[in-house]
């Protein structure tokens, strides 16, 4: 019986109706802050189903819908630990070693071979298991084109290729999946399985949940432990596909809906944004709307000069690149505000970028940047591919992060741990915090007030689909007031 206790919409009904009557697979298309864990959540309570799996993206999500589920016959885990559970059955007394990609692709390309390419070839089969776990030489080097993996100008006088990295990208994917060292690493857990036909069917309904983020590989394995007769669903919005950088297969929702033969329904009606942000993300996705119950909101702009005058802790401030976030967190920090950027990863590769420049001063540091920026640069344009200016992009991002950063630093020592104290896990919550955060790093959280640095949106004057997803990513995480930050440039 459906919980009485809670208004629940007519899209909702509709989804709880398939759990409990419906047949063949199901599509929900859920749109930003329209209820759809609760959805979901409430659904599995109807499902006639005796083993259920709920796939979560995470572990820490896992770990939340595992404290909300109130059917016995549902379990919430992530797909990586599903694969794990394969392994462990054809290969006993395995431990995870994050450092077993790197020592398989030495094997491979031998121990005289430059640190550098084994980092590559290391790099290149960590995309090709998430995305391709049979690949052919062509795939592989259409992937290291795409994730920037291909060996600088320098490397291919001496004979480390595209092609060569290919070849051992593939040949250490063969040592991860055979190879019974005791070890397996992250991207493993679901390639090892996926790649040996481990995977055995072992539930009567599966639920993908985010499916847009998830990677090709998660995809197989998570349609592999559906039962022949069982029913799948996928639940997740194609307007919020902003990891493509990272391989998730940003297209499976259409593929999927088309595959599977699902029967779509939709969530689109909001509870978290007000009327005014809602007309403004229809602009880009015209099926979003406002619950009849949602305050007006309010839209605001400020000049980033004033930017400190208006924020306070609790509010976002976004940004479509990192390097305008360490600018502005520092000027918030200069006027005694307690501001922070969120994203430790992308702390620790800029730690890793000054290490691998090893600048001997500040200046020397900053010299070295700027020959390690045009180098890449020219990298990239000499390839020729049409991805190359988004990854241009991103490394005069890094670089201009770093200049930011160096400002007044009197060591590499000092810029090191200014980078790693500001880019951070939110000490003590974020609502003490004013939190300055790239998009991508804002994806599926929410607050009352939410600040966007205007000019960072499109970068380039590009406007393809995801960069409107990012848009709308950045304008959904507002739940009263959104401001237009101008005057970045």
């Amino acid at each position: 019986m459906i919980n009485s206790n809670k208004k629940w919409s007519v899209q909702q009904l509709a989804i709880f109706d398939w759990f409990k009557n419906g047949k063949g697979n199901l599509v929900v298309r859920a749109r930003a802050g329209t209820g759809k864990t609760t959805t979901i959540l409430e659904g599995i309570n109807y499902a006639t189903e005796d083993k259920i799996l709920l796939a979560a993206f995470s572990k820490q999500i896992a770990g939340e819908l595992k404290l909300k589920l109130r059917n016995p016959k549902a379990e919430a885990k992530t797909l990586h630990s599903i694969g794990f559970g394969f392994v462990l059955r054809n290969w006993s007394n395995v431990r995870l070693d994050d450092d077993r990609g790197t020592r398989l692709a030495r094997m491979t390309l031998g121990p005289s071979a430059p640190d550098m390419m084994v980092r590559l070839v290391q790099r290149l089969a960590a995309k090709g298991k998430s995305m391709c776990p049979f690949p052919t030489e062509s795939q592989m080097v259409d992937i290291a084109y795409q994730f920037d993996l291909d060996p600088d100008e320098q490397w291919v006088d001496d004979g480390w290729t595209v092609e060569a990295i290919a070849i051992g990208a593939m040949r250490a994917m063969d040592l991860a999946a055979t190879s019974r060292d005791g070890t397996i690493d992250f991207d493993d857990m679901v390639f090892v399985p996926v790649r040996n036909k481990w995977v055995r069917p072992r539930y009567d309904l599966v639920l993908i949940d985010e499916a847009q983020d998830m990677n090709a590989v998660q995809i197989i394995l998570a349609l592999g432990v559906c039962k022949p007769n069982g029913r799948i669903g996928v639940i997740g919005d194609d307007r919020q596909a902003i990891y493509s950088f990272r391989g998730a297969d940003s297209g499976s929702i259409d593929r999927l809906l088309t595959e599977l033969k699902a029967v779509e329904l939709g969530l689109t009606i909001t509870y978290r944004c007000p009327k005014k942000i809602v007309a403004l993300a229809q602009k880009l996705v015209p099926d979003y709307m406002a619950a009849p119950e949602a305050p007006e909101g309010e839209e605001a702009e400020v000049s980033l000069e004033k930017l400190h005058e208006m924020t306070e802790a609790g509010n976002f401030v976004l940004s479509r690149k990192n390097a305008p976030l360490a600018k502005v967190c520092l000027k918030l920090l200069r006027h005694g505000k307690r501001a922070m950027i969120e994203g430790k990863d992308v702390g620790a590769a800029l730690v890793s970028l000054t290490k691998k420049i090893k600048g001997r001063s500040i200046p020397d540091f900053l010299e070295k940047l700027t020959k390690w920026e045009e180098r890449q640069i020219k990298r990239l344009r000499a390839t020729g591919k049409k991805a190359a200016e988004a990854k241009i992009e991103g490394v005069v991002d890094q670089a201009e992060t770093l200049r930011s950063l160096a400002e007044g630093m009197a060591s590499i020592t000092e810029l090191q741990t200014r980078i790693t104290s500001l880019f951070t896990e939110t000490p003590g919550g974020k609502a003490d915090y004013i939190i300055c955060s790239s998009v991508h790093k804002s994806k599926g959280l929410e607050t009352d007030t939410v600040f966007i640095l205007l000019e960072t949106l499109y970068p380039g004057g590009r406007r393809d689909r995801e960069e409107e997803n990012i848009h709308y990513v950045a304008m959904t995480r507002t739940k009263r007031k959104l401001v237009w930050v101008k005057g970045l440039n």
